[in-house]
């Protein structure tokens, strides 16, 4: 059964902007992956923002690599990499081809499918996210907007509370650019990285 607050889906124009606008707006929105009949849903709650050429801890501020030349391509693709020889990471890709860019899913919410109920099992940082959805490095490069979306999708919650406290603060765990306000989350939820940092509200 079909979550009743998703709402339409997030097309590729959503994220052709700056990856800090996209991972403001990300959150509240709603992740659905799919897995055969299963269906899953997730609410955002915590993500971090990571530019090209002006933010050196990107993946592409020196340029394209192996690993990281998905973030030069289009925008609403995915960028999954391997952290620690463990844990999946899941980047959504932002603005122009010209533009390398990608925003860091942090954290959600898994919520019910079947009744609608909104307290599900909080994914708190990166690794727990993708691996309570099932997310791996086969879903690198899969693009996520509306005419291509069988296995992994974002889309608009019709809960409009869902995004009304969002908090930013820097990034987690950066030994570069570790003063940049490019982390975005939603103010007290249990989803949420624990972070000593105080939060820039507004």
């Amino acid at each position: 059964m079909k979550y009743s607050l998703v709402g339409e889906p997030l097309g590729r124009e959503f994220f052709e902007h700056a990856p800090d606008d996209v991972a403001r707006a990300l959150i509240g929105s709603l992740l659905v992956v799919r897995d055969g009949v299963t269906e899953h849903v997730a609410m955002i709650v915590e993500t971090e923002a990571y530019g090209g050429g002006n933010d050196p801890a990107s993946h592409a501020f020196r340029g394209p690599t192996k690993r990281s030349a998905i973030m030069f391509g289009p925008a609403g693709y995915l960028y999954v990499y391997l952290i620690y020889g463990v844990h999946w990471c899941m980047n959504v890709v932002t603005e122009a081809s010209d533009e390398p860019s990608a925003v860091l899913l942090r954290g959600a919410q898994l919520l019910s499918v079947d009744d609608g109920d909104a307290h599900g099992t909080p994914l708190r940082g990166p690794g727990n996210l993708t691996k309570g959805l099932g997310i791996t490095g086969n879903d690198n490069g899969l693009d996520c907007c509306p005419d291509n979306a069988g296995r992994i999708s974002f889309h608009r919650s019709l809960d409009t509370q869902s995004s009304s406290k969002v908090d930013t603060s820097v990034r987690i765990g950066l030994s570069v650019e570790k003063d940049r306000p490019s982390r975005y989350f939603l103010h007290g939820h249990e989803a949420v990285s624990k972070f000593v940092a105080k939060p820039k509200i507004g």
